[in-house]
């Protein structure tokens, strides 16, 4: 079991790589840089990440969720949601850990199940749970 200090540190690292993976999307109209001790505090605190990015002139926004959880040694993402949102809240394309779907849109396995992909046609397919190919899947929708 990891001590609180060492989970708040593996917590804030993996803040700061979101951060940073979210600065090769094209430049957000809210400057992230200012509220990111706010986010490394609150995912301290709770084990979770919450973050929003707004880019208010193409009518977008990207949700970030990801809950973290201990184990021996290292953190774990236990569950994640990560979404593409036209404001007003039209999903344009998703993805999550819920364990809800086993197949993808052809009646396939999914190929990293549980992790699934709603494309923006709303069909079902595989994905490899990682935020870095989530970001390149809607970086053309950001453009």
């Amino acid at each position: 079991m990891l001590t609180d200090k060492l989970k708040g540190w593996l917590i804030a690292n993996r803040v700061w790589e979101v951060y940073l993976l979210l600065q090769k999307l094209p430049e957000q109209e809210i400057e992230l840089l200012s509220h990111l001790d706010e986010l490394i505090e609150r995912a301290v605190f709770t084990g979770t990440l919450r973050l929003q990015v707004f880019w208010p002139s193409l009518n977008k926004k990207l949700s970030i969720r990801e809950k973290y959880e201990s184990l021996q040694n290292k953190l774990r993402l236990e569950s994640y949601s990560y979404v593409l949102i036209e404001i007003g809240d039209r999903v344009i394309i998703r993805a999550d850990s819920a364990p809800h779907h086993e197949r993808d849109y052809r009646g396939k396995l999914l190929s990293q199940f549980p992790h699934h992909l709603h494309d923006e046609k709303g069909q079902i397919c595989s994905f490899s749970g990682k935020l870095e190919d989530f970001v390149k899947l809607v970086t053309p929708y950001i453009h």
